[in-house]
């Protein structure tokens, strides 16, 4: 449906008058997360749509808070004691409390509540898929159905996970793909006095078995024997589960902290992509992770597993894709790129102008904007 920018910013009532339109977001959390970090890009590209945006959540006390408040949008953290029912009647009563006119889920194993929630307040409920959908369902279970079928909508972020969704059944009118987005900075440069004698490799993710980073670990310490007469330095941001182990492995491997260190979570993270050469995902489930996105945006070549959405972003002019259980492909290709400055240089380059075309602030207010004022035409003439 083709609506002007005015009729995106401001929704108006069959009886003529008008509102600007308030979408109500929940999230299962506001960690230092790929689905939390896309979270906060959505709040301030509907700001600056001119839509008010509130915010609930089922934790408290998160990291992203202070980021999401300096908006000027809302939190409210929902009671999760005594279970589920708990939780939902909380979230519907929020609804009630103050009326939205749409309630969006930020997370896959959120989208039952919204969609309840919604059909409860009489208005339109958008689900979320942040991964390829198997690993979304492997994760909820016998809930898992239900959080695809439930929601009114749904936005998907990669076309892996769009296009499976219609194969179990989702009727194609029901969901939308809507590409994760970086906020693009242009003609973002090296660090001015980064060690050009030293290749920096660097792995950005939760520490959890989706992420594999056992391999980025297992890779440092094979790099380091294809490659003796090259100084490397591996860098792990990102914390989890896994930590313990990781650094166990990396102390048998004989990787001390001056070559592979473990950062944990970190706030400067565009700092910490302009002192990269390179970038590895290792990853066995994404939707399309923003890691790469960001990484992009900074100009650093990517080396990634084909999962989710990575070959919709990586070619070959953006970046190197190898199969996720190909180990020796994936050291092989970090190797090359080791070597080889000159292809880094022109990889990076290809990927930053890819980006800042696709994945913009810009391009996320256009979809968003035209979602709602769809889903909200439908529900005034008696669709939805």
């Amino acid at each position: 449906m083709q609506v002007d920018y005015l009729a995106r910013r401001i929704f108006r009532l069959s009886e003529g008058r008008s509102y600007f339109m308030k979408v109500c977001f929940l999230a299962g959390t506001l960690g230092r997360g790929g689905a939390e970090r896309q979270l906060i890009l959505m709040l301030r590209s509907l700001k600056d749509a001119g839509i008010r945006s509130r915010l609930l959540c089922l934790t408290k006390g998160e990291a992203l808070e202070d980021e999401i408040r300096e908006l000027g949008v809302e939190i409210h953290s929902i009671d999760s004691h005594g279970g589920r029912i708990r939780k939902l009647r909380n979230i519907i009563n929020e609804l009630r409390r103050e009326k939205a006119d749409i309630i969006q889920s930020s997370h896959f194993y959120t989208n039952i509540y919204v969609s309840i929630a919604g059909r409860v307040n009489r208005i339109p409920s958008i689900g979320a898929i942040r991964s390829d959908l198997a690993h979304e369902f492997a994760t909820n279970g016998f809930y898992g159905k239900y959080q695809l079928k439930l929601p009114r909508h749904l936005i998907a972020n990669s076309k892996l996970a769009f296009e499976r969704s219609i194969n179990f059944g989702v009727d194609p009118e029901r969901i939308d793909l809507v590409r994760n987005v970086v906020s693009c900075v242009s003609g973002i440069e090296k660090t001015a006095n980064k060690s050009v004698d030293t290749t920096q490799i660097l792995f950005v993710g939760r520490l959890g078995k989706e992420k594999r980073p056992e391999l980025f670990v297992k890779m440092a310490r094979e790099l380091r024997k294809t490659l003796p007469d090259r100084r490397l330095k591996f860098r792990v941001v990102g914390d989890g589960p896994l930590r313990p182990e990781l650094e166990e492995l990396a102390s048998r491997y004989g990787l001390t902290p001056e070559v592979l260190s473990f950062d944990g979570e970190r706030s400067d993270m565009s700092e910490i992509y302009r002192t990269a050469d390179i970038l590895v995902l290792t990853s066995k489930h994404e939707g399309t992770p923003n890691v790469v996105l960001e990484a992009l945006s900074h100009a650093v070549p990517v080396v990634a597993t084909r999962v989710g959405g990575v070959p919709d972003i990586l070619n070959d002019k953006t970046g190197i894709v190898v199969d996720p259980m190909d180990f020796t492909g994936l050291i092989k290709a970090t190797a090359n790129l080791i070597v080889d400055p000159h292809l880094r240089v022109v990889l990076g380059t290809s990927g930053q102008k890819y980006v800042e075309k696709n994945h913009s602030l810009k391009y996320l207010e256009e979809r968003l904007t035209g979602i709602y004022t769809g889903l909200l035409a439908k529900r005034n003439n008696g669709r939805s």
